[in-house]
């Protein structure tokens, strides 16, 4: 059943009971009055007749001329007959049995003659066992009383009229919004992701409804993308993997099936096969050690290995120490310095070394010895360290600038394995950085080559 059904049977309902309550008490309490006011008129004139010093019956015509109601005096004599002394409302037919006339002289008591009349009855009590009858109909009363009802009846359809039209309008733009949430819930579960939905500035339950649903949607469709491009680079980084793995142990079987031909090689023409695949055999163990880095340094959980001994280090002492170190190892490169002392963070210690390491060894391995290098750390209003390196070297073409750090990405595809290295140097870098909750970002740099800037969480 419909939302706005069940409100306009709930409205219905409640309209009905309250105002059958409300208008049944009404009409009863104004019958019960009318009914009391024939009660107090039958009493006077009972009274009369029963008190007076002289004739009864003389005192109850009396009393009946100039009564507010019209009353019918009758006489019942010893031998049961009934005696209608003046015109009246009413003539009873039927004579009352004796235990009605004995309760109708403490209390008007209703009777019914037939099925059209129905009249109040009250008795005086005469000597001999005769009874004096004062008797009134009652049937303007009724026709009062059934015309409230019927009045009520009119009232309480009018209402539920009213109020189902009244709750229609008011619920109708939360219905309608309903609706379409509903038609919009169903396409998302049946597997679209592209669903418009209804705009909701409001602060009714049905907006916030449909501000969550919105939110709902808008975190699916990142869950998805997400899923997509991690797939897509997980299809990618597997095929580079692979890749990756398979040339050093091509060249490790190839220098193994030359020595099973040549079992006659020379001294040196063996060891330089043993050279060859030792060296590939190294170089497929830095790799494989650098995927299992990667591997942990992807996992979602806080509590890693590499990430259980956390302390505030010194930013600002490891990368002096760095740039002292690279410029031992090149000591004509132009190398300009701007570090601000006490520059701390909380990390792990040798993933920081490692970051730095390969930020040197990136500038070592792709730039030229004289190209110059700026390094900068600064404080960033007391909540980040800003540490960027920018180089004179030939840089990134445009497109990877956007692209960000992929693995496996060979910036530049002239550059040999032996310079370019498996292209994980990077990847791990910015996996550490957004492992202690900062982020890399690589642009262009005012010195022609590339800018490195790392963002990284003071510690507290």
């Amino acid at each position: 059943m419909k939302l706005q059904t069940r409100l306009s049977i709930a409205t219905a309902t409640i309209i009905s009971l309250v105002s059958v309550a409300i208008g049944g008490f009404a009409v009863s309490t104004s019958f019960d009055s009318e009914i009391a006011r024939v009660d107090d008129a039958l009493a006077v004139a009972a009274n009369q007749a029963a008190n007076t010093t002289g004739d009864p019956i003389s005192s109850a015509l009396l009393a009946a001329d100039t009564a507010a109601i019209s009353l019918n005096v009758s006489f019942l004599n010893l031998n049961g007959d009934l005696v209608s002394l003046n015109p009246g409302s009413v003539e009873i037919s039927a004579t009352p049995s004796i235990a009605v006339l004995d309760s109708a002289t403490e209390q008007g008591i209703t009777l019914y003659e037939g099925a059209s009349s129905t009249y109040r009855l009250r008795t005086v009590a005469l000597p001999d066992n005769e009874y004096l009858i004062l008797a009134t109909s009652l049937d303007s009363q009724i026709e009062n009383r059934d015309a409230n009802i019927r009045l009520l009846i009119w009232f309480v359809l009018g209402s539920i009229i009213f109020g189902a039209a009244a709750i229609a309008m008011f619920i109708r733009r939360d219905v309608r919004k309903i609706s379409r949430l509903v038609d919009a819930a169903g396409l998302i579960a049946a597997g679209e992701t592209d669903v418009p939905l209804p705009v909701s500035n409001g602060q009714s339950e049905v907006d916030r409804l449909a501000r969550a649903l919105s939110d709902m949607v808008e975190a699916l469709q990142n869950s998805i993308d997400l899923e997509r491009d991690t797939q897509q680079n997980m299809q990618t980084f597997l095929g580079d993997a692979s890749h990756e793995l398979r040339t050093p142990l091509t060249v490790i079987k190839g220098y193994v099936e030359l020595l099973q031909k040549n079992p006659d090689a020379g001294a040196e023409q063996t060891a330089r096969a043993y050279e060859r695949m030792l060296a590939e055999a190294n170089r497929m163990d830095a790799l494989v050690k650098d995927l299992l880095l990667l591997a942990e340094l992807g996992e979602t959980k806080t509590d890693t290995k590499i990430m259980s001994e956390l302390s505030v280090i010194d930013l600002s002492a490891l990368v002096g120490t760095a740039v002292d170190d690279l410029r031992i190892l090149q000591p004509t490169r132009p190398v300009v310095v701007s570090i601000e002392p006490n520059v701390m963070i909380l990390g792990a210690r040798d993933l920081i070394l490692q970051v730095l390491a390969n930020l040197t060894s990136n500038i070592r391995r792709h730039t030229l010895v004289t190209d110059s290098l700026r390094v900068s750390l600064r404080n960033e209003d007391d909540l980040f360290a800003v540490l960027s390196f920018d180089d004179g070297g030939r840089g990134l073409p445009e497109e990877f600038y956007a692209a960000g750090i992929n693995h496996f990405q060979r910036f530049d595809n002239s550059r040999s394995r032996e310079s370019g290295g498996s292209g994980l140097g990077m990847s791990i870098l910015a996996a550490i950085v957004r492992k202690h909750g900062g982020e890399v970002q690589l642009s262009k740099s005012d010195l022609g080559g590339l800018r490195t800037e790392i963002r990284l969480p003071l510690a507290r």
